[in-house]
């Protein structure tokens, strides 16, 4: 599947973009949004991305995030984080596509390159009945990939190369995380 993705993106790329087709879209996105990661983990991503008409509905696109979201969902003596950065292969539906409106939904495949901090708790027994919890650390670094979902609003500014939009999604970062933020696009 993640060669499929990823061969699929390619093809966008060579095919009705470069095409006469005076109505195809093609953009880099840039765009910042909250980030949710479970457990309890929230911060922010910047995100980027390069956009190409495939067909009038169709849509291929290559991105990268970055990933920065920290907590104390298990101690509050220590603080857990999440920094990745995701390398994006996305295919965009268009149920709706007017002059100014776009609505996409969007499915793909990410590559992640994370670091983690996360605490784990470990009970020792003291005594008999007397038990202690201490909090072990693990900090690793690694690579992890997975499917994408994507929704998009975008709005194209008439008599102007750029548009403004929102973008909600579910992807892997370490475990998946939940984005939603605005982005703004120049088409060329």
């Amino acid at each position: 599947m993640k060669a499929f993705c990823f061969i699929l993106t390619l093809i966008s790329f060579t095919t009705y973009a470069q095409s006469v087709d005076e109505n195809a879209i093609n953009a880099l996105k840039a765009g910042a949004g909250y980030t949710r990661e479970f457990p309890g983990l929230s911060g922010y991503t910047l995100t980027g991305e390069l956009v190409r008409d495939m067909t009038p509905f169709l849509q291929g696109a290559v991105g990268f995030k970055r990933v920065n979201v920290s907590g104390h969902p298990r101690s509050a003596k220590i603080e857990e984080y999440t920094k990745a950065t995701t390398l994006d292969f996305t295919l965009y539906f268009l149920p709706l596509r007017q002059e100014n409106h776009i609505i996409k939904l969007g499915g793909g495949y990410s590559f992640s390159f994370y670091d983690i901090r996360r605490s784990y708790p470990v009970i020792e027994q003291v005594s008999p009945g007397s038990e202690t919890t201490n909090w072990n650390i693990k900090e690793d670094q690694g690579r992890v990939s997975g499917f994408t979902l994507a929704a998009e609003y975008e709005y194209l500014i008439p008599y102007s190369l750029f548009s403004l939009g929102a973008r909600a999604s579910l992807f892997k970062a370490y475990t998946r995380v939940i984005y939603m933020g605005p982005f703004v696009a120049v088409h060329f």
